[in-house]
């Protein structure tokens, strides 16, 4: 099956689509991104954030006016924010390796961090914040200093 082809295949569930970012190598990864997501994969990721769809909008870069447009009319998100998606996908993976307990990274990146002021999930909008994040998730992993 083909990278497009699996794109548009995709289940509408963040998981499934995060682990599909999973096993997939960076060139096909650029090839999801590129092609954007389903607005459904949207609503999956706040409910399963437990964030408020509105907030996690604005997480992607995105008014929740125009993420409830999108969502009403199935149109599939830009690059823009398909690409934040999966810095959060990704970086939710990593917690998950890390902590060694998929639960425990979810409770991790939606609690505040003292080390990085703010809970982690928070910075995963800009590559900086993400940067951040990972620096702490690899201090914990090898036991240095944050």
């Amino acid at each position: 099956m083909s990278t497009s082809t699996a794109v548009r295949k995709q289940q509408e569930d963040f998981g499934q689509w995060k682990a599909l970012l999973a096993k997939s190598n960076p060139g096909a990864r650029i090839k999801i991104v590129r092609a954007g997501v389903a607005p459904v994969i949207l609503i999956s990721a706040s409910e399963h954030f437990r964030i408020h769809r509105n907030v996690f909008a604005k997480l992607l870069g995105i008014s929740p006016a125009t993420a409830e447009r999108k969502i009403k009319a199935g149109t599939r998100l830009g690059q823009f924010e398909t690409e934040r998606l999966e810095r959060i996908a990704l970086i939710e993976n990593e917690a998950a390796k890390v902590f060694s307990d998929a639960g425990l990274a979810l409770d991790w990146l939606t609690k505040n961090n003292a080390a990085l002021g703010d809970a982690p999930l928070a910075l995963l909008d800009t590559e900086t914040g993400a940067g951040e994040v990972r620096k702490v998730l690899s201090a914990i992993s090898y036991g240095g200093a944050v």
